[in-house]
């Protein structure tokens, strides 16, 4: 890692205009399974699809109650340690503009990607629920709800430096909930709404069970940000990182027009702004610094650093209803039916994936066209409004009635592109099946019955990451270039947050290019006589050994068609000496282990002997998807995926020019486990 100044010049103006693109576009088991451990607008129309208990949609409709929706001057929350919170509260208000009499329910947003950002979009007649996004949103305020919007501890134009979600921003959560149950306008039912890190931030909140709290509504958040985000399988996910960080803190940094506009907390602006700026030095470089160069607790094992910041670990004590929505290829795919799981049992949950990786996957959500007629799904934005009118309004709209379970399912429908529900997830139908990966590369349920081929993968060149601060010292720049093929790949736009598939490629969504580029070895199926429905988590069981003392196996699955394409379903990513895993607190379905939890503790950690055979469970995200009769299933095996996680430098040293030996004899059977549905389970 490079700390000068030889970053991606312009780092933060491209930052700011993704967020604003974001944004914009966004508003335009069984009884056998064991869960995994604590880890509006102004052209709205209103029709929307709601779901009865048979799981078959129909119309949920209410018209505004209030001519418009204004907001108030800016405001500061100024919390028990004397720092203070920037807030911004939007009310309904008659044809004049005046705010209406009374209380209200309320719904709070804390956001680190500003609110006068969110303030802005609402301005637009644009679809979608801009509230999710910290937006004045329309189409919720005119139907009865005020929302408020902060900017969490370190960001925009609240005091503080950056720590991003860790112990002192989440404690601030609380006092931004007490604050708004002190306001007059309040009638005591407060919702918690977002997306990503807004959704996040509603758990976290939620967490600490304030009785004013009595629904959540959280789009695409994050559940363990170590296994499901920044560590997947004991690397470091620097695509992610390089975007995501220096996107939050440049945004903490435009503050002038905040001054402009708000002149009577100018010299307040201007501090916070000077504390964000600082944190340059105190948390975001020294931060990546650690985990780049392999620290302890920050880059190749999981610890407190990462557990303060995964819903996952406290989400048990979410005492209210709660809406998921998730992303079929969304940076956190693996974390959002977690959550529903740790929630199912104790208060009603709903859980909702629409396609997608991060930002494509909440343009999904709120299209008009995901109706019954079309794709079998609803617009979030009529979902929201029927989730708070049930737990905050306490009308008798069917809420709980909804389905449990609605999962984009990939290769289904007359396009290949539906959606389908069903009680539960894991689907209650599921069963695991296994594959074995053969020598003569065929894909087969038969284990091998005596010695086969071995075939080999090899380390790549190590991606290469800058990370400093800019120029004018007020920003943090990053630049990640990968070296393995994964920048073509459906990885790349999964951890570019979608960004980087903006403007897509054919690579984007066949996995032949990176394939090929990584000289993966193919395993592949026998044309299927009939469809398979893969629906659930994935354990990829790889006999393997190494020549040096640090090596990875990285898992691609695809759904093959008659023409030789390959569409991505899935991947996973494993440090071989990260194998270990905790059985207690794996899952297994019908008996067999189909999600490994590796502890990524430096005590579990297990060496890779040069020459010798060992067997590394890889954990292949949960995916749903039709695979046709006649085509085939591959997995596709190799020793990296950079665009989900690179070696920090330590590692990479050991593990260059490493060959790695993929085993598939009796002895060593190398396998895929798949959880299968039957067909029949699509209606």
């Amino acid at each position: 890692m490079q700390r000068s100044n030889q970053g991606v010049r312009a780092f933060a103006l491209s930052s700011l205009a993704a967020v604003l693109l974001t944004a914009g576009v966004t508003n335009a088991l069984a009884a056998t399974t064991t869960t995994l451990g604590t880890r509006g607008s102004l052209s709205q129309t209103n029709t929307a699809v709601t779901a009865n208990a048979s799981g078959a949609w129909k119309d949920y409709s209410r018209a505004e109650e209030h001519a418009k929706a204004v907001t108030l001057p800016l405001q500061f929350i100024t919390m028990k340690n004397g720092q203070k919170l920037a807030v911004l509260v939007s009310v309904p208000a008659d044809g004049n503009g005046v705010p209406v009499p009374g209380a209200f329910p309320a719904v709070l947003t804390q956001t680190a990607y500003r609110i006068d950002l969110g303030q802005l979009l609402g301005g637009f007649a644009v679809t979608g629920n801009t509230l999710l996004v910290g937006g004045k949103d329309e189409f919720m305020i005119k139907r009865g709800y005020i929302s408020v919007a902060v900017d969490v501890l370190g960001s925009g134009m609240s005091d503080g430096q950056g720590a991003l979600l860790g112990a002192a921003e989440q404690a601030a959560y609380g006092e931004a909930v007490e604050w708004v149950t002190k306001q007059p306008w309040f009638n005591g039912n407060l919702g918690l709404a977002g997306t990503s890190y807004l959704g996040i931030t509603s758990l976290f909140t939620a967490e600490q069970q304030n009785p004013a709290v009595k629904a959540v509504f959280a789009q695409v958040p994050m559940g363990d940000a170590y296994r499901g985000t920044v560590g997947v399988g004991g690397l470091l996910n620097a695509q992610f990182i390089s975007l995501w960080l220096p996107l939050t803190q440049s945004l903490s940094v435009q503050n002038d027009i905040a001054k402009s506009l708000h002149p009577t907390f100018a010299t307040q602006i201007e501090a916070a702004n000077q504390e964000h700026i600082a944190a340059i030095d105190s948390w975001y470089l020294p931060t990546v610094d650690r985990a780049v160069s392999g620290l302890t607790g920050y880059a190749t094992d999981d610890g407190d650093f990462w557990s303060t910041r995964s819903p996952l670990e406290k989400a048990a004590r979410i005492k209210v209803p709660t809406f998921i929505v998730g992303g079929s290829n969304d940076i956190f795919q693996r974390d959002e039916p977690l959550l529903y799981e740790q929630l199912k049992n104790q208060v009603t949950t709903k859980l909702l994936i629409v396609p997608g990786a991060h930002v494509q996957a909440v343009l999904n959500a709120q299209k008009d066209e995901n109706d019954s007629t079309a794709n079998g799904a609803p617009p979030t934005k009529f979902l929201m409004l029927q989730w708070f009118d049930q737990y905050l309004r306490g009308m008798n709209v069917g809420a709980a009635a909804l389905p449990n379970v609605t999962q984009y399912v990939e290769g289904y429908g007359i396009l290949g592109k539906r959606f389908a529900s069903t009680t539960d997830w894991p689907h209650p139908q599921v069963t695991p099946q296994r594959y074995y990966l053969r020598g003569s590369m065929k894909l087969t349920t038969q284990a091998p019955f005596w010695p086969e081929a071995s075939h080999t993968i090899a380390e790549p060149t190590g991606a290469v990451v800058t990370y400093s601060a800019s120029d004018t010292g007020k920003t943090v720049q990053a630049k990640v270039t990968l070296n393995d093929g994964s920048d073509c790949s459906s990885s790349y736009v999964q951890w570019s947050l979608g960004i980087g598939g903006l403007l897509p490629k054919l690579c984007y969504t066949n996995s032949n290019t990176v394939e090929k580029a990584q000289k993966a070895l193919i395993y592949q199926t026998a044309p299927l006589t009939e469809d398979m429905y893969i629906n659930g988590p994935m354990q990829a069981d790889i006999w393997m050994s190494a020549t040096n003392t640090e090596a990875a196996v990285a898992v691609r699955i695809d759904d093959v068609d008659v023409w030789g394409n390959a569409t991505p379903i899935s991947t996973g990513l494993q440090s071989a000496s990260h194998r270990a895993v905790d059985t207690s607190r794996s899952r297994y379905i019908k008996g067999v282990m189909v999600q490994p939890w590796h502890p990524f503790t430096m005590a579990a950690k297990q060496a890779v002997v040069p020459g010798q055979a060992m067997l590394v469970p890889v954990e292949v995200f949960p995916a749903a998807a039709l695979i046709r009769k006649g085509h085939k299933l591959r997995i596709a095996i190799s020793a990296s995926n950079q665009a989900q996680g690179i070696w920090p430098t330590p590692q990479q040293l050991k593990a260059n020019g490493n060959v790695s030996t993929i085993y598939n004899d009796p002895s060593r059977p190398s396998s895929l486990v798949l959880p299968l549905v039957p067909r029949s389970a699509l209606k």
